[in-house]
């Protein structure tokens, strides 16, 4: 199965929050594939995801680690498109409901709280019903001025 052209849903712009050229590390062929969006003067970070047959885990679904790595970036995303420039100190995922393979979800990350360098952020993974699939929490640290010259100025 091919995986379905993400439609935003109504009220949603699409956004670009990572600075990097190459985009997600999970735009990749039949594993996951997902378009980022924000509503117009809103915080939240929406996306689409579909899981494809490069995410199996047990029989007939996707793998956790998946589900994990998309909760993960979308919660890095949500920070960055806030202009917190961070990355991930610990993350934490429950998973509540096994998922389809070749399903397409939504994903929902969001600012906690701040504290100084430290970033706190909630997402969750849901069916396009609005049954929730994982949820997941994270603690992301802002990166200094130096480190971020350091690694999107000079070559690695």
């Amino acid at each position: 199965m091919t995986a379905p052209i993400a439609v935003p849903e109504p009220g949603w712009e699409p956004v670009v929050p990572f600075p990097s050229p190459e985009g997600t590390f999970l735009a990749d062929g039949d594993r996951v594939r997902i378009a980022y969006y924000r509503k117009p003067g809103d915080a939240t970070l929406f996306a689409k995801a579909w899981f494809g047959r490069g995410t199996a885990g047990p029989p007939g679904h996707v793998h956790g680690g998946a589900m994990a790595a998309t909760l993960d970036e979308a919660m890095g995303a949500a920070a960055w498109m806030n202009d917190h420039r961070c990355v991930a100190a610990t993350i934490k995922i429950t998973f509540v409901a096994m998922l389809p393979i070749e399903t397409e979800t939504i994903v929902e990350a969001r600012i906690d709280r701040v504290e100084g360098r430290k970033i706190h952020l909630r997402s969750t993974l849901t069916h396009l019903d609005g049954r929730v699939i994982a949820e997941g929490t994270g603690l992301f640290i802002v990166l200094r001025d130096e480190v971020l010259r350091r690694t999107y100025v000079e070559p690695v």
